[in-house]
């Protein structure tokens, strides 16, 4: 009798154990992903600002091609910020994707925060420190505690590099990024 290898046995198990859930229904307020992709992909949002586009890709860098995002332009005047959420091996881990800030500057954007560590959804609060709004962010994955909502704040220079480690609380805002407002990857 010819005894079968058990990592023969084992691969499929893998693969089915491997294979990723089904993402939940974005909510309504969620942006719609472009219908025709591009390298590097974005959102259309962030196709009609030339400028903001170009500091995205000069962020980017060498990873510009590989990397698929999506922004998102919120609030007037000295309040405005562009949220660019990044996609992709350069910007990813288990605890989620990099969450870029940026906001008007002479002639172009300035960034002001790459947040780690954070997932979607994530919302613009109706409160601010030091005239910028407050963002939350989704924290989950990377070995730590169950999914939870965290609150980002400009300090004057800067949005922190991570959330905070104390979930937010019943804190109003509104929804302006979500997984289905990602570009699917090209084919």
């Amino acid at each position: 009798m010819r005894l079968i290898p058990l990592a023969l046995l084992l691969a499929p198990l893998a693969l089915v154990a491997c294979t990723p859930a089904e993402e939940p229904e974005a909510p309504p307020s969620a942006a719609a992903a472009p219908n025709a992709p591009t390298t590097p992909l974005v959102s259309a949002a962030s196709e009609t600002d030339p400028a903001l586009v170009a500091k995205i890709t000069e962020i980017l860098g060498d990873a510009a091609s590989d990397t698929r995002w999506v922004s998102v332009v919120d609030g007037e005047g000295d309040r405005r910020l562009a949220l660019v959420y990044l996609v992709g091996m350069n910007w990813c881990g288990s605890g989620g994707c990099n969450l870029l800030i940026l906001r008007p500057a002479t002639g172009g954007w300035d960034q002001v925060g790459n947040v780690s560590r954070v997932s979607n959804p994530v919302r613009v609060l109706n409160t601010s420190t030091h005239g910028l709004p407050d963002i939350a962010v989704t924290v989950s994955g990377g070995g730590g505690p169950a999914p939870y909502e965290a609150k980002v704040s400009f300090d004057g220079r800067s949005y922190p590099r991570f959330p905070s480690d104390e979930p937010l609380i019943d804190a109003p805002g509104r929804v302006v990024l979500t997984d289905a407002a990602i570009p699917p990857p090209a084919d």
